[in-house]
């Protein structure tokens, strides 16, 4: 929901909350397929409020995106500051969870501000990956589209697999693989 937007009663606010859970939830276990009809049922609430806060799978696909980079920020911000891998980290495990979204997505051009969306994440992962960079833990020519490109293959990784846990460790795998990539090298 964009910083414009008039504040939401209280009870709407929780159904867009539980709309959203609920969404989540059903997209991480059945992929994007599932119906409105079961995201409504899921959250408790009738087709009419699921309507009434998301327009289609798509805009409640990327208001998931957006919870997601929301807590992310929030993530980022806390003190002690988290190291870029706990923060790539974090990143990937909302790609578990949110694996059925991403190709989604992407695939429906203009049906969502994606635009906008990456360059939140963008924002995201600057000021981490230069404190990365000055502390000689990644590579100094190491940059923003370069960690992105990371996210979408580790993204690609899973996609094929069926359940959260068989995707989780096809992540940390990948992870691992290509943080060798990523790691700085003695001169």
């Amino acid at each position: 929901m964009s910083s414009d937007s008039p504040p939401q009663r209280k009870d709407a606010a929780r159904n867009r909350e539980r709309i959203i859970e609920a969404a989540r939830e059903l997209f991480s276990r059945e992929g994007f397929d599932v119906s409105f009809d079961a995201i409504a049922q899921g959250a408790g609430v009738g087709r009419a409020t699921l309507y009434r806060n998301f327009a289609d799978k798509y805009a409640l696909g990327a208001a998931i995106f957006d919870d997601n980079i929301t807590a992310l920020e929030a993530l980022a911000r806390r003190e002690p500051r988290p190291t870029f891998m706990a923060l790539l980290e974090a990143v990937i495990e909302q790609q578990v969870q949110c694996h059925a979204l991403v190709p989604a997505l992407l695939s429906a051009r203009g049906a969502t501000d994606m635009d906008s969306l990456g360059q939140r994440m963008n924002a995201l992962l600057e000021g981490p990956l230069e404190r990365a960079r000055c502390a000689g833990e990644v590579r100094d020519d190491l940059q923003t589209m370069d960690v992105l490109g990371v996210l979408a293959m580790i993204s690609a990784v899973m996609i094929p697999t069926a359940t959260a846990q068989r995707r989780r460790a096809r992540a940390q795998r990948a992870l691992e693989l290509v943080f060798d990539g990523l790691r700085a090298r003695p001169r």
